[in-house]
This record gives structure tokens, C-alpha cells and sequence, in this order.
């Protein structure tokens, strides 16, 4: 039997909901995670927009346009969005202490209307800020769990709470560990969905073991070392049963140990990098005491807020958005409308 996720047309963005009725559409039917954060970054990064005022807007404008794009093609009928929590990198800092330590601030935009880092830094603050109050007027629950990353809150979400569709909108890669039959990753950044099927083609190896994968080669951003010498291009040649069965640590370096080659030999000896690897990249069982989950799935039963109409288009009028949105009336109606109606399922 095909499973539903499978209908998804990577170029068209099929709408699987459109033969059910309303009264016959749950909440949970399929629902949409953003990696909030991580979209409102690239957001502030591309997006120049300014306000009436000439005052820079473009990551509230580029989180909302993009919001609204992914509503638009995905149909979803949930919308989550999720940030990290104070204090969420603390966990994986105290496996690996360089765990991101390579970050050096720098300016990520080239933008005239800042004048230097600290310009571009307090910005990025104020319209994050002002962002998030934005996002509680509108029929979506935005999520933000002390002491856990994003990450962590969205992979648990959509593993242990939901049981249908899920689209998981980020462009970090670590998602691609959990795609399946029922979940799916959407990249803004290369505008395709990533299947099962994508992920094979496009990496060489199956989703369920794409923790190996990256394990081996690390994650230069988050200051991961993975084994020297060993490109993506290699890893199939190197451990080829990758590509077939679902394989972990253990095998891999039992496999490794019984060859005698150079690359081997070096996966070999590096067992405790990447024994931290995993501990550090795995989604597949987020590490998070109990109280944390019970927390989670708590948020996730509560009804979902309501559109407040005109309480955003105040607070539009109030920042002198003018014509970024050409008529806020109008665009509120045309994609949330129907997350409004059955965000109301949930007050019931």
C-alpha cells in the first residue's frame, strides 16, 4: 500500500486534503514544524525590506512571506513553529565542549542600512522580538522548550507525538535522519522536498542511515570532526552494506575492523569521535528527561490559538509596514483562514 506521504509531487506540491470535507479534517492531519530559528536567520540574511520609516524589516517580512508560502503549497493543517530554548546547546556541550565553538560573529548581511556588527546584531534582536508577536496573533503554536534545542523538540514532536503527515521546513540537514514513510523534510533553501526516495539519490544512502553518514563526515559547522580524508563520494565504497540494510556504530566499526585499508583503519581509531558523533547529531532518540517530554506533549494537546485579525493588522499599521504586504486583509484571509478554522476544532 502506498503511503501517503508518497503522493507528494516534489514539483507541485499535490494537495493529498482536498477530498476530505471540513468536519471530516483533523488538526493533526498533517502538520507543518518550522525550524524557527533557522528560517528566521536565512530571513534576516536575504530579505532587505525596510519599513515606511526606513527602519530594516526584512526578517519579520521574510519569516511571514515564507510562512505563508509553505501554507500555500503544503495545505497543512497544523502549523508549529519551534525555537530553542534558554540554555538548549548546555546538553551537547557537556558531551563536546567545542561544540560550536567555531562560530566567530560576523556580519550576515550586506545590507547599507547597518553600519557594523553590533548594528546588525541588536536588529536581528528587535525583529525577532517584535517577530514572535507577530506569530501569537496568528492560528499556529510556536514552541520554546528551556534547556532543549529546536531540534530536539521538533524530532521528539514528530516521532512521539503525531501519528499522521508530517512536513518538517529547515534547511539543516540532521532532519533527513528522520524521514520515513510519514515524515518528510522541506529545504527553503534548495526548494525540495527531501523522501526517502530524494535522499538516496541525492546522498548515496537510505534516510535510516543517514546518522551514519554524517557521523563519519562530521559537521564543520557545529565544530564535529569526522574522519579524516573521508568524503561523502567514499562512504558507500568504504562501507557499502550503508547503502542496504539499517546499519549502527557497532557494525560499522566491526566492519571497519576487519579491513585493511588506510580508510579502515582510520574509522577504527576514531571510535570515540565518533561515538560523540552520534551522541551529538542523533534525532532519532532525543536525549531529554522525562518531565521534558511530558512538558512537550502537554503543549502539543493544548488548542492551537486563533487568528486575531485585528489585532495584527494593528500591529502592522503600528510598525509602518506599508506595502510589504500589499493588503494584509486580504493575504491573513487567503492562507490562514482555514489553519483559523480548524485551529477552532480545537477549542471544542
Amino acid at each position: 500500500m502506498t503511503p501517503k506521504i508518497q503522493l507528494l509531487k516534489m514539483n507541485n506540491f499535490e494537495n493529498l486534503l482536498n477530498n476530505l470535507s471540513p468536519e471530516e479534517k483533523h488538526p493533526n492531519d498533517r502538520v507543518l514544524l518550522i525550524d524557527g530559528l533557522n528560517i528566521f536567520l536565512r530571513a534576516f540574511a536575504v530579505n532587505g525590506a525596510l519599513n515606511e520609516k526606513g527602519v530594516p524589516v526584512g526578517g519579520i517580512m521574510g519569516f511571514l512571506k515564507s510562512l505563508a508560502l509553505s501554507i500555500r503549497e503544503m495545505d497543512p493543517t497544523r502549523v508549529i513553529v519551534v525555537y530553542d530554548g534558554a540554555g538548549g546547546s548546555k546538553r551537547r556541550r557537556k558531551i563536546n565542549p567545542n561544540y560550536k565553538s567555531n562560530r566567530v560573529p560576523k556580519r550576515v548581511t550586506k545590507f547599507d542600512a547597518f553600519n557594523s556588527l553590533e548594528d546588525e546584531k541588536q536588529a536581528m534582536k528587535i525583529q525577532f522580538r517584535r517577530l514572535l508577536s507577530y506569530l501569537e496573533l496568528l492560528p499556529i503554536d510556536v514552541y520554546s522548550v528551556d534547556n532543549v534545542e529546536a531540534d530536539d523538540v521538533i524530532a521528539y514532536i514528530a516521532q512521539n507525538v503525531l501519528e499522521n503527515e508530517v512536513i518538517i521546513m529547515s534547511a539543516d540537514q540532521d532532519f533527513l535522519q528522520l524521514v520515513d514513510d510519514r515524515i518528510v523534510v522541506w529545504s527553503p533553501n534548495k526548494k525540495k522536498f527531501y523522501t526517502q526516495n530524494q535522499i538516496l539519490e541525492e546522498y548515496g544512502v537510505p534516510s535510516y542511515n543517514f546518522l551514519m553518514y554524517k557521523c563519519l563526515l562530521g559537521d564543520k559547522s557545529d565544530n564535529l570532526e569526522g574522519v579524516k580524508g573521508l568524503g561523502p563520494k567514499k562512504i558507500a565504497k568504504i562501507i557499502p552494506e550503508i547503502v542496504g540494510k539499517e546499519i549502527d556504530l557497532n557494525y560499522l566499526i566491526e566492519y571497519a575492523s576487519t579491513q585493511d585499508t588506510m580508510m579502515h583503519k582510520r574509522i577504527v581509531e576514531s571510535k570515540i569521535n565518533l561515538e560523540t558523533n552520534e551522541k551529538m547529531m542523533s534525532l532519532k532518540n532525543p536525549i531529554m528527561a522525562g518531565q521534558i517530554k511530558l512538558h512537550i506533549q502537554d503543549l502539543a494537546s493544548r488548542p492551537t490559538n486563533v487568528l486575531h485579525r485585528n489585532d495584527f493588522i494593528m500591529l502592522y499599521n503600528e510598525d509602518y509596514m506599508g506595502n510589504n504586504l500589499q493588503n494584509p486583509d486580504i493575504w491573513l484571509k487567503e492562507h490562514f483562514l482555514k489553519l483559523n478554522n480548524l485551529a477552532k476544532i480545537t477549542h471544542e
